[in-house]
């Protein structure tokens, strides 16, 4: 068979700093995955990324019948379902194929998602339930033996149960990146413009921050062999030139002795690669940071979220401000970027913890970037159900998914801070935090402005801009 997977672009989710995120836009791993898997079973595989390519949905459809598949596939996550269902419906317009489709979404609404436009869902994790699937499908098998799926019997939605986890994760397939225009890839740092790719190592997350949703990888960590990972990253080295990997798990360093395993093995085989990731200040010390830097750590991403301990206890973080004062100080003794998110609206918050975190980002010199986005209440999420109950002084204004961008809009109110109240101080807060002298003059000095990553000063001057633009 033939298969086509698509990714729409995406990055108009992020408002007035969608140009901005157009120059940082991920890799899309999980259907590289996937592609992988279909080319393994002996299918001829497409990959379409509309972001990466700048496509329109005519542009999709018109590279989709070029290749004129048997089936496409699709994920999506909440803030893109409707850019995915607008693809799908301009896909069934021009062509009657069936399209599947996955993702974070997908699992958590299961046969309510199911349009007219879908013909296949896959809930949770698809990599085992795609195998079955395949198999299935092109021998005419009967579908109600893939777990994980939600298929159509005499026009009724079908689903087939709970799908397998996958305990080893060796047992999958590297990413079909040669699928990709991986050459596109690009991402800034202070060391200048490097191409990348992703890579996964670990699934699950054991925390319990209300933010997060754990519907589809669960809370039961689970690793591949260092053995497994270094083998991948010699290939994209061997087979790409592509040196610099972005790792997507949650948490980088959960468990200390594998990071160090990991550096172990880079460093023995001389590697000579950058890598970035996330990670949980009170699960940095110094001999990781030391370990790391050496192993080509450039760059590393901690979810502060508040400087309110109040609102931090309230969302669960479980970690204290004096660790990311720590962590953020040893980053920079070691030369590693760093970045901190920050959300605006979350659970408890007011004026004066608002402020309290703008002030304590505006002194913290160790932290060279802040993300500043507004808090969503993503469906799946102890969040979520907090606003839907009115919890902590939330309400909830819209379940319109479409409108659920951290960047540039709100759906809920907090206390006395309208919807409007939180989007006029995301952006006054980023302008806050960033025209400081001690953080602009040392950026001037340091990095080239091809490649300033969000927030740049191009985000600077869409803050502004917004600022100054009349509300419709």
């Amino acid at each position: 068979m033939k298969i086509s997977f698509l990714f729409p672009c995406w990055t108009e989710v992020f408002g007035p700093f969608s140009k901005v995120a157009r120059k940082t836009a991920l890799l899309p791993l999980n259907i590289t995955c996937l592609a992988a898997i279909a080319e393994k079973e002996g299918h001829e595989v497409q990959i379409v990324d509309g972001e990466i390519e700048d496509l329109s949905n005519k542009d999709i459809v018109k590279r989709v019948k070029d290749f004129s598949p048997d089936l496409i596939g699709m994920t999506a996550t909440t803030p893109i379902f409707h850019l995915v269902v607008k693809l799908a419906k301009a896909l069934k317009e021009e062509m009657d194929v069936p399209i599947m489709v996955g993702g974070h979404h997908v699992t958590l609404f299961k046969e309510n998602v199911f349009g007219e436009n879908f013909d296949f869902l896959f809930v949770g994790e698809a990599d085992a339930s795609f195998t079955d699937f395949l198999k299935c499908y092109a021998s005419n098998g009967d579908l109600n033996t893939v777990k994980g799926l939600i298929f159509r019997r005499k026009g009724e939605p079908v689903f087939t149960g709970k799908p397998a986890i996958i305990q080893d994760l060796d047992e999958l397939p590297f990413p079909a990146r040669h699928l990709l225009k991986y050459e596109r890839y690009k991402v800034g740092t202070l060391r200048g413009t490097l191409n990348y790719t992703s890579i996964m190592t670990t699934r699950g997350c054991p925390f319990q921050c209300i933010y997060c949703s754990n519907s589809v990888y669960g809370r039961k960590v689970r690793r591949r062999s260092i053995g497994n990972v270094i083998s991948e990253i010699e290939q994209v080295v061997d087979r790409f030139g592509v040196r610099h990997f972005y790792f997507v798990e949650d948490v980088l360093t959960l468990s200390k002795q594998y990071s160090l395993s990991l550096c172990d093995e880079i460093d023995k085989r001389k590697l000579k690669i950058t890598f970035e990731g996330s990670t949980r200040a009170n699960l940095f010390d110094e001999e990781l940071a030391r370990r790391l830097a050496k192993s080509g750590l450039i760059r590393l991403s901690f979810g502060l979220e508040s400087a309110d301990p109040k609102v931090l206890k309230i969302i669960k973080k479980q970690v204290s401000l004096e660790s990311y004062i720590k962590a953020n100080s040893l980053t920079n003794k070691y030369g590693i970027e760093t970045i901190n998110s920050v959300m605006l609206g979350l659970p408890g918050e007011d004026q004066a913890s608002i402020e309290r975190t703008i002030a304590f980002l505006r002194k913290a010199k160790d932290i060279h970037h802040t993300t500043y986005g507004i808090a969503i209440p993503y469906p799946g999420t102890e969040f979520y159900e907090m606003a839907k109950k009115g919890e902590y002084g939330l309400k909830l204004h819209t379940e319109d998914f479409s409108k659920y961008q951290r960047y540039g809009n709100a759906v809920l109110s907090v206390g006395d801070l309208s919807p409007d109240d939180l989007i006029r101080l995301q952006k006054v807060g980023l302008l806050k935090i960033y025209l400081t002298s001690w953080r602009i003059w040392p950026m001037l000095k340091r990095v080239k402005f091809s490649s300033l990553i969000f927030p740049t000063w191009e985000s600077l001057c869409a803050v502004i801009a917004s600022l100054f633009k009349k509300k419709k």
